[in-house]
């Protein structure tokens, strides 16, 4: 009898555990627009600049934090399927007199995919800010995905903390976001990001 009651409960959970991680996989499509992949930002210091290609870096540090708090993720130039579509603006700024980078991410979700309906209304904005220590003579891409790493854990937690992100998430249909993609890679930022 122990062993029938052992191995019911042994069932039980693992279903219960399989059931929980069916539950947080959200499938999410990634985006940084396109102006931001054209504008690369300049890290100054006195005797050395450098040209930091913020989206390629914010774009990669972005997919891997969702993946590892189990969400599904794509990005546009793949087959930008998902829940809800993620456009990031990644910002840098590097301080050379204290050797610290900081990093402002804000996350837009949309959970329409039609451009018309949903390009002037996110379901949801969300900042993230992060810095890091280091210095512009040594691996400087190192140091500029600690600080965007800061930046996504914070926005992650803000949006599983949101309800109202976690319900339209839920109740939505895996869709294709390209249409909404393109509209948005058309939009011009404001020049107070370059």
């Amino acid at each position: 009898m122990k062993f029938f009651t052992l191995t019911v409960s042994t069932l039980l959970l693992t279903l219960t555990w399989h059931g929980a991680m069916a539950e947080t996989s959200s499938s999410l499509v990634i985006q940084v627009p396109e102006s931001f992949y054209k504008h690369p930002v300049r890290l100054l210091n006195p005797y050395l600049n450098y040209w930091h290609n913020r989206a390629e870096a914010a774009e990669a540090v972005g997919l891997s934090s969702f993946q590892s708090q189990h969400f599904t993720t794509s990005s546009c130039e793949t087959e930008a399927k998902g829940q809800a579509l993620v456009v990031i603006e990644p910002n840098m700024f590097y301080n050379p007199q204290t050797g610290v980078f900081y990093s402002e991410i804000t996350a837009k979700v949309y959970t329409q995919s039609a451009a018309d309906s949903a390009l002037g209304k996110p379901l949801m904005t969300v900042k993230g800010q992060g810095q890091s220590r280091g210095w512009l003579t040594h691996n400087v891409e190192y140091f500029t995905h600690q600080s965007y790493q800061q930046a996504f854990d914070q926005i992650i937690q803000q949006l599983q903390q949101s309800t109202a992100f976690q319900q339209s998430v839920a109740q939505a249909p895996v869709q294709t976001y390209q249409a909404l993609c393109t509209s948005i890679d058309t939009l011009s930022q404001p020049k107070l990001f370059f």
